[in-house]
């Protein structure tokens, strides 16, 4: 299980322990997978976060394809910022060296 804060929760995360209002009563039951309507739910109640199924600081053993699908969510909203276009070529760099798809540079001795 891990705390997800609010802006890194996903669709299809699925909730490891319920999520109640301010005044105790359960709003989402623990088991139920988030969605888009379910995130902004949670907004709304202005929740700081929310307690996932997983590792903490762990892939989840996801692919690269899931990985930068994430990336694309995280980012939407501000896709029209050049910066923010340059973190996310950086992020995706770092996603494909580390998951071994990065390509090898020419002269580089392989064993």
């Amino acid at each position: 299980m891990k705390r997800v804060v609010l802006t890194e929760l996903l669709p299809g995360m699925v909730l490891a322990k319920p999520v109640t209002n301010s005044a105790g009563l359960p709003v989402v039951a623990e088991g139920a997978v988030l969605d888009d309507v379910m995130i902004e739910r949670f907004k709304k109640l202005e929740l700081a976060s929310v307690y996932v199924e997983g590792e903490a600081d762990s892939t989840g053993g996801k692919t690269l394809a899931e990985l930068e699908i994430e990336l694309d969510h995280r980012f939407r909203y501000v896709c029209q910022d050049p910066i923010q276009l340059t973190i996310v070529s950086a992020l995706r760099d770092h996603l494909r060296h580390t998951h071994g798809t990065a390509e090898i540079e020419e002269g580089t001795a392989t064993s």
